[in-house]
């Protein structure tokens, strides 16, 4: 691997410029480490049949983990993700998502309506009218979240 930098002036935007054979773990976590604006502003780097792409936090309906994988759902797409799902929960802390299982985070911006079922569990629906189940042990981050209290 060759490594090569150029200083440019101060008038002059920085960029970085990866010349790959493909995308692997290393190129994705080197353009993690080199975008921290990116995360800043909620953006997420997802792929998608060999495609990278940058996804607003804010069109996500909810990220879920299967089988050791993180997929991202919007409301048109499913891509993937390669960061954890404890590592976006984490960054994504300060925006709209909860946990809302152990293997999902739903944006609170999307949810439509809630109900509860006999089990304990919510069932809530989102704005595109996806259903998806709160574990009963994460509903009181969720009551939380809407600033209901706990009955005395």
């Amino acid at each position: 691997m060759k490594i090569q930098i150029d200083f440019i002036s101060e008038e002059e935007e920085e960029e970085v410029l990866f010349r790959v054979h493909g995308m692997d773990k290393h190129v994705t976590q080197a353009v993690n480490i080199l975008s921290p604006r990116e995360k800043e502003t909620g953006h997420l780097l997802c792929k998608k049949e060999e495609k990278f792409f940058n996804i607003n936090a804010d069109d996500v309906m909810y990220l879920e983990s299967i089988d050791r994988k993180v997929f991202v759902y919007t409301e048109k797409d499913t891509l993937e993700i390669t960061e954890k799902l404890y590592v976006l929960e984490e960054q994504l802390s300060k925006r709209s998502f909860i946990r809302v299982s152990k293997s999902m985070l739903l944006n609170f911006d999307k949810i439509y309506s809630f109900y509860p079922k006999l089990s304990g569990n919510l069932e809530a629906l989102l704005v595109n009218q996806e259903k998806v189940i709160i574990s009963r042990r994460y509903v009181a981050g969720l009551k939380r979240k809407l600033g209901m209290g706990e009955r005395e």
